[in-house]
């Protein structure tokens, strides 16, 4: 099968990561994966895992710069003649649907649904729907709200992202307190401001823990600012983007998620809960899209309503004391998130989904 995967690989954000990974994992099971895209730090790795690069950008300079990323893929898609274009973002879905339709008909045009601002939802299903274009949600939550905005049940369905390729789960660092860690780009949906506002508290509290953030983005300067605000910088360190992700959950005992997504503001399932199951690691997070099918409260971790700082204060506070039931949660997770999201578990769906 000749695939292309069409989006944007400008940052080392989830969907470039989760782009990466369902382009290898396509290479690897024999398929033709061509990336149409603009550059960015991990195309190298994508060329390396076998896909063929065709530098396509629909997001640099405007309206104008999208009429050009519209017309260079019609030209790729009447070369290729693809079976299915395969988009990772909704912005670039009317323009490589209306390429696709009339430079080779028979391809199919799916968009990869990772969340989107609430109130675009409608807009979106309307014209998708309208367009012929097929749907993968990222998690059963984000097919059924689909569903619920309009768009037609048969030709919508879910997969997991693909993950990262775990060389070994380490054993996690000793030390004399408890690394607590974000995993997430810096911006006000990824709410990591909220996080701080919690870590302050577990201080009060007189818990041994320490804070490493992860991640880059526009947040950054004020998040900085604030941790210097609230006298607890020096606890804090800010790791900026990290790619070796092994390294990173070696240190981190426990993963804290607190975005900041009411109703339909939402990305499905985060990427970064995901690799804390590969990592054992237990997840405290906010609710939010689909985590709820991966963190089990009180068995893979635990869900609280967004804004429950104190709900999610005390069970950080219950996992820093007792490092057994940190241990537990994290293989309960891991077990968890392999049975569904699995290489073998994703290509099957992934597969079922070009079929529809």
């Amino acid at each position: 099968m000749k695939i292309i995967l069409a989006t944007s690989m400008s940052g080392l954000g989830g969907t470039e990561n989760a782009t990466y990974r369902l382009g290898r994992l396509l290479c690897n099971k024999g398929h033709e994966v061509l990336l149409a895209s603009s550059d960015g730090p991990l195309v190298g790795d994508c060329r390396e895992a076998g896909m063929k690069w065709q530098p396509i950008d629909f997001y640099n300079g405007g309206g104008l710069g999208y009429l050009k990323g519209m017309q260079a893929f019609f030209k790729l898609v009447r070369q290729e003649k693809p079976d299915i274009v395969h988009c990772q973002m909704a912005r670039i879905v009317p323009a490589c649907a209306v390429a696709a339709k009339l430079a080779s008909p028979r391809t199919k045009v799916f968009w990869h649904a990772r969340g989107l601002v609430a109130e675009t939802y409608p807009k979106v299903v309307k014209i998708f729907r309208r367009l012929g274009v097929y749907i993968i949600a990222n998690c059963k939550h984000e097919r059924d709200k689909l569903i619920r905005h309009g768009f037609p049940a048969n030709r919508v369905t879910y997969t997991y992202n693909a993950l990262h390729k775990v060389d070994y789960v380490p054993e996690k660092a000793e030390k004399d307190y408890v690394t607590l860690g974000t995993l997430s780009r810096l911006d006000y949906l990824r709410a990591v401001d909220q996080t701080l506002d919690i870590f302050k508290i577990l201080l009060d509290r007189h818990l041994p823990v320490r804070l490493n953030i992860a991640g880059v983005g526009e947040d950054m300067d004020k998040l900085k600012a604030q941790a210097d605000r609230l006298g607890v910088a020096d606890k804090v360190t800010f790791l900026g983007g990290v790619r070796n992700l092994t390294e990173y959950f070696k240190e981190v005992d426990i993963l804290l998620n607190n975005p900041r997504c009411p109703g339909d503001s939402c990305a499905g399932v985060g990427n970064n809960v995901l690799e804390a199951g590969l990592y054992e690691t237990p997840v405290v997070t906010y609710n939010m899209g689909g985590i709820t099918e991966m963190v089990i409260q009180g068995e893979t971790g635990y869900c609280f309503k967004l804004g429950d700082e104190q709900g999610f204060a005390d069970a950080v506070e219950k996992l820093v004391y007792d490092k057994p039931l940190r241990q537990q949660l994290g293989k309960a997770l891991n077990k968890h998130v392999n049975a569904l999201c699995s290489d073998e578990e994703i290509y099957r769906t992934t597969m079922e989904a070009y079929r529809i």
